[in-house]
């Protein structure tokens, strides 16, 4: 894949044709498509927050309010949720999670993350009311 890139951003002969400028210019267009849907892949949501109040320190001392988010689940005081699957669209991130109490309970749940700034985010439940606003804490 890398040496067909080069060829083409290069304009060297490729499959017994030299490739031409426009064809150069789709290729660089769909380059630029594809950065972009790897960099909003990277919805910068991975940490540890604190629900509903500034977080201090790395948010041990709030222990009922600490969220901490990874690529595979987002876990909590009341349990841990897995993630089975996620869609970004601009500054919102569904999960749809399996989330497993510590009381033993199952529920599955979707969830919508809409970035504010760097260090927040709101936090929906979308099939219930539950509404958060999340601070990352630092480090």
């Amino acid at each position: 894949m890398s040496e067909i890139l080069g060829n083409l951003v290069h304009g060297n002969t490729f499959c017994g044709r030299k490739i031409c400028a426009g064809t150069l210019a789709v290729t660089s267009a769909l380059a630029a498509l594809l950065t972009c849907a790897f960099a909003q892949n990277d919805f910068p949501i991975e940490g540890t927050f604190t629900q509903n109040d500034l977080c201090r320190g790395d948010g041990t001392k709030q222990p009922f309010q600490r969220v901490v988010v990874t690529a595979q689940d987002v876990s909590y005081s009341g349990g841990v949720c897995t993630i089975d699957n996620k869609q970004q669209d601009g500054d919102k991130l569904v999960m749809r999670l399996t989330c497993k109490f510590k009381s033993g309970a199952v529920m599955a749940s979707s969830v919508t993350f809409t970035k504010k700034d760097d260090n927040t985010f709101d936090m929906a439940q979308n099939e219930g009311t539950y509404k958060a606003v999340l601070h990352r804490c630092p480090g």
